[in-house]
């Protein structure tokens, strides 16, 4: 993997601890006037106003105020929401194009290309599991692999078929030169992981 997409990764990261963060503390505040106005903290603190003076007797003279207020906060969860899902899928390719002519055009997902590596690599001897995704652009993918190998004494033999095999056909079938690659084996045993870059 280039500097430059780990780079982003971590912005990325840091974007979604951010709204995680950020969530769970308009989640306390939230759970918080809940219980102060259940009587959680006594009835007195129950009846105080939630609102100061003015803004308190404003919201009661307006029949409109509550619900309005109810309805921008559904509106800005559910917008936190999907921009908090948008974050996990934000680097992931969509679809890629094969080909293209008079005759039409062939495109794959970046998922099932993943998926039919990730088939292909779980039937290697040792192997456990395997998960593959696609990540960047159409125009410049790159390969993020996740193995679990049931044999940590050898690893060296593994790492030089999928290096011999795996990603030459996965770049064959894209029809690409290149495919920077990141691959991370992990092993039943508690021996540790192995990182690899392509």
């Amino acid at each position: 993997m280039t500097s430059g997409r780990a780079f982003g990764r971590g912005i990325a990261w840091g974007n979604r601890t951010g709204l995680v963060v950020l969530g769970l503390i308009l989640l306390a505040a939230g759970a918080a006037a809940l219980a102060l106005g259940l009587g959680v903290f006594g009835a007195n603190a129950a009846r105080a106003p939630l609102l100061p003076g003015s803004i308190s007797a404003f919201a009661g003279s307006t029949p409109w105020f509550w619900p309005a207020v109810a309805a921008a906060a559904i509106v800005v969860s559910a917008v936190g929401l999907g921009w908090l899902l948008a974050q996990f899928r934000l680097d992931r390719l969509g679809r890629m194009r094969l080909e293209s002519g008079r005759s039409g055009v062939t495109e794959i997902g970046g998922r099932q290309a993943g998926e039919t590596l990730a088939g292909q690599v779980s039937a290697y001897e040792g192997v456990r599991r395997a998960r593959a995704s696609l990540r960047g652009k159409p125009d410049a993918p790159a390969l993020d692999l996740r193995v679990t190998s049931q044999d940590p004494a050898h690893p060296d033999a593994l790492i030089t078929r999928l290096h011999d095999e795996a990603l030459p056909d996965l770049r064959t079938a894209l029809g690409l030169e290149r495919l920077p690659a990141l691959i991370r084996l992990r092993f039943d045993r508690p021996t540790g992981r192995i990182r690899v870059v392509h």
